[in-house]
């Protein structure tokens, strides 16, 4: 069942309006547990929709070395209104039983957020505030989070030296298609690659159409942001994610952000020495 989030932004001086627009792209920061002082790293990834929007908030506790991604969705009310988010669903990658399943970091599930935006001299765009929630033993915890807007660093695309010995192993590994998306007018779609689950040190290679685009890529919970070419000249241009190991807790798991005509797929990948995770893009005219 779907659970409900509220979160509540009120906006702070300086006469600047809230507009969907401006809500748009990445937040990172952290969330502060009250009681323990435990930090937990945060990115909060919102795209835009007209007056709805949606992303992806990322949890990651530098102790634990897990990441929880959870997919949200929710509307804007107007000027210096009210944004509701609902949670839509959270992927846990939990090994049941394991030590992952044991120590994974708290975070919440539903509760009530109160945030603050404000606009520095600086012009750096912040949110801070609190989060309630009840614990699995009945009890109370607040986390108190700050955010600030900021511009992820992209992976530039060096020229990469042809590797026929690499190619011929992922051609010869079947890969699964995990999502078919409609391009249009475009020469390049934007790609983040994340960890799913406990960070284990899981490596991988990027293919398109065939041909290595990028290699020894290790997932973190760091986004890892790279414009992906379209070749126009092909009906159907063809992502592959190769699994170059299995890190410590097989399989090699990401989350795939792909971000198209301002529309964010979010695509949860599983790899292993005999199955490649594919992304095919469709040329509409």
């Amino acid at each position: 069942m779907r659970s409900l989030l509220a979160i509540v932004l009120l906006l702070s001086g300086y006469g600047w309006g809230l507009r969907a627009q401006d809500l748009t792209g990445q937040w990172t920061g952290t969330a502060t547990d009250s009681k323990s002082d435990r930090k937990q790293k945060l990115v909060l990834s919102i795209t835009e929709g007209d007056s709805a929007f949606g992303g992806v908030l990322h949890w990651y506790s530098p102790e634990t070395q897990y990441i929880r991604h959870i997919i949200v969705s929710g509307r804007f009310y107007g000027k210096d209104s009210i944004l509701t988010i609902r949670e839509d669903s959270a992927i846990n990658n939990l090994i049941q039983g394991g030590e992952a399943f044991k120590e994974r970091p708290r975070v919440a599930g539903t509760g009530f957020y109160v945030l603050f935006y404000r606009r520095t001299a600086g012009r750096r765009d912040l949110l801070s505030g609190h989060w309630g929630f009840a614990d699995s033993s009945g009890g109370s915890g607040d986390l108190e989070i700050r955010l600030e807007k900021k511009a992820p660093p992209f992976i530039p695309l060096p020229p990469l030296k042809k590797d026929s010995a690499l190619e011929k192993k992922a051609q010869e590994r079947e890969s699964k298609v995990a999502a078919n998306i409609p391009v249009r007018g475009i020469d390049t779609v934007r790609v983040e690659l994340y960890d799913n689950g406990e960070i284990d040190g899981d490596s991988v290679s990027l293919f398109m159409n065939d041909q290595l685009l990028l290699q020894h890529v290790k997932l973190t919970a760091e986004p890892k942001v790279l414009l992906v070419p379209i070749d126009k000249s092909k009906p159907v241009n063809k992502l592959v994610l190769f699994a170059e190991n299995l890190g410590r807790l097989p399989p090699n798991t990401a989350l795939m952000q792909v971000t198209v005509h301002g529309k964010t797929y979010n695509l949860f990948l599983s790899t292993d020495f005999k199955k490649n995770a594919a992304v095919e893009f469709n040329l509409q005219e």
